[in-house]
């Protein structure tokens, strides 16, 4: 940042001079024709290929998109798309990983994968440098737990997107709605705090069926959500490695499985999980829900906040009355052991990666870009965009404009790409500092949630240092929670008998013996519990 004002600088100096010699009666200097290749280089935006989600889109404005050409004009960066979507990303990905087409920039979920170890090994892609202090910003931006964890040789291969202020905040990555409305109307009297009394709950909307619609029980916004409410009743948490009896263990492992599996089989058998949430799809579970034949639902996002946009508004439109006037949010409830532990993922989800081809001139590049988007004026850029047209500073902080949508008035904003998250996800999300679209009541919901987790909530100890390891067993084993969960919750043997057969299943794989490894390899690696 500090080198472009510089150049900024000089552009500005050169400006006057021609002004001065022209007033003087002097033949100016050809300012736009630089007497060395240097200068021709400095004066020329660097191309920089990059692929993440719908990318296409969201550069399609070109120089005609202020907050792209800022950008461009701060960092000295052209970006090029190579376009992936949701659905392929991660196949591409891995393609051109393979035959040598990887694009300079791409970002996906990739560190805990055991490719990622592979391609350090192999030269895919390339390490920051080892001295950053060029790069204030994005130097510090990387003393974050989990930049530090995944350090490979002692060098950083990746950038972590931060999703989040720290771990706590990912409490808001899974969350229920239910029909509140549709509870008093079938004579419930006070918000569940318990699993227990949820259950209860759904069992009286489901026996009232209020609004004659043949109400079912809670489904998912989403496949693979249902866990994120149910594994905490156990203490599950799969998304981590802990320490059990003074060893390193998958948090799936960790925990106490058959009872968050009991728990399962118990609401799907009764019908407060509905029949079908196996098969759930977004379009189809949200509809149930806004037409009241779901009494709740799991759903994935940046926390209750999410809802205005996705479901709130679709919902006041159908219903004509307000969504929090009859609809809540569960709270976090107890598990097993009475403790309040949460759905734990990452402070970060995904990453950028840089490919081994770019050379030198070019990383000096790319370093110059992040720098600049973790600065605080790159985020005001791409989070609020235009200062004095978007936005107004307020005592310190950014302040939109009256009737002003980014997503409509910039490309770059564009709500199908995820190109404004290159370098992390909007922060308004958890920081009240950044402005949001979305009403301060909903905001307020998001602040109350994640209080809740601080304050009452059980975080165990984990180690994303471990997690990162990378040795044989540990990258061929594979296990599925959400698979697991799914058949057992819907099968017809005993749920401790099933678990046992699960568990018997892992160590056939060679469970023991990738958890030896493992705890080998982290002693070696001076990884301490």
């Amino acid at each position: 940042m500090k080198k472009a004002k510089r150049i900024l600088a000089l552009a500005l100096s050169l400006v006057m001079t021609v002004g001065i010699l022209t007033s003087c009666g002097e033949k100016p200097a050809k300012v736009n024709e630089p007497t060395s290749q240097a200068e021709t280089a400095k004066s020329e935006p660097i191309e920089v290929s990059i692929a993440i989600w719908g990318a296409e889109d969201g550069l399609s404005g070109g120089k005609d998109d202020a907050i792209y050409k800022t950008l461009e004009e701060k960092t000295g960066v052209r970006l090029v798309p190579q376009n992936v979507t949701w659905d392929d990303s991660e196949q591409k990905i891995q393609l051109w990983a393979t035959n040598g087409q990887l694009p300079d920039i791409f970002c996906g979920d990739f560190v805990s994968k055991s490719f990622f170890g592979n391609w350090v090994e192999q030269g895919v892609i390339r390490s920051l440098p080892q001295d950053l202090s060029k790069y204030p910003d994005l130097k510090e931006y990387l003393t974050m737990e989990r930049a530090v964890a995944a350090k490979k040789n002692d060098q950083f291969y990746m950038i972590p997107r931060q999703t989040y202020g720290d771990i706590s905040y990912s409490v808001q990555d899974r969350n229920v709605v239910y029909r509140w409305d549709l509870a008093k109307k079938a004579g419930v009297t006070k918000e569940p705090e318990t699993y227990d009394e949820f259950r209860d709950m759904i069992k009286k909307i489901i026996a009232a069926d209020p609004e004659a619609k043949g109400v079912k029980g809670m489904t998912q916004v989403l496949p693979q959500l249902i866990g994120g409410f149910i594994y905490p009743y156990g203490g599950v948490i799969d998304k981590k490695w802990v320490e059990k009896d003074g060893n390193f263990i998958p948090g799936y492992f960790a925990g106490n499985l058959k009872a968050a599996m009991q728990l399962a089989r118990d609401m799907y058998k009764e019908g407060t999980i509905e029949k079908d949430i196996a098969l759930a799809k977004y379009d189809t579970s949200k509809e149930k829900f806004l037409q009241g034949q779901s009494a709740a639902m799991v759903f994935a996002g940046s926390g209750p906040a999410w809802l205005h946009s996705q479901i709130a508004l679709d919902y006041e439109e159908l219903n004509n009355r307000k969504f929090l006037d009859d609809v809540r949010i569960a709270k976090i409830y107890p598990s097993v052991e009475s403790k309040k532990y949460y759905f734990v993922d990452t402070e970060s989800w995904s990453e950028s990666y840089i490919s081994a081809k770019v050379d030198d001139n070019k990383m000096e590049a790319i370093c110059k870009l992040f720098d600049f988007l973790y600065s605080d004026e790159g985020k005001r850029l791409v989070f609020c965009g235009i200062e004095g047209e978007d936005y107004d500073m307020v005592e310190g902080k950014p302040v939109m404009k009256d009737g002003v949508v980014l997503a409509k008035k910039y490309g770059f904003k564009n709500p199908n790409s995820n190109i404004d998250s290159i370098a992390m996800w909007n922060p308004s999300d958890w920081d009240s500092s950044f402005p949001s679209n979305n009403p301060s009541e909903y905001r307020a919901l998001n602040d109350a949630r994640h209080e809740d987790a601080v304050k009452n909530g059980t975080l165990p100890k984990y180690y994303d240092s471990v997690m990162f390891l990378s040795t044989p067993l540990k990258d061929a084993f594979v296990y599925n929670t959400n698979d697991d969960l799914l058949q057992i919750m819907m099968g017809t043997e005993p749920v401790d008998k099933m678990v046992d057969g699960l568990m018997a299943s892992y160590e056939t794989k060679g469970l023991s013996a990738m958890l030896k490894e493992v705890n080998d390899a982290a002693t070696k690696a001076g990884i301490t519990k």
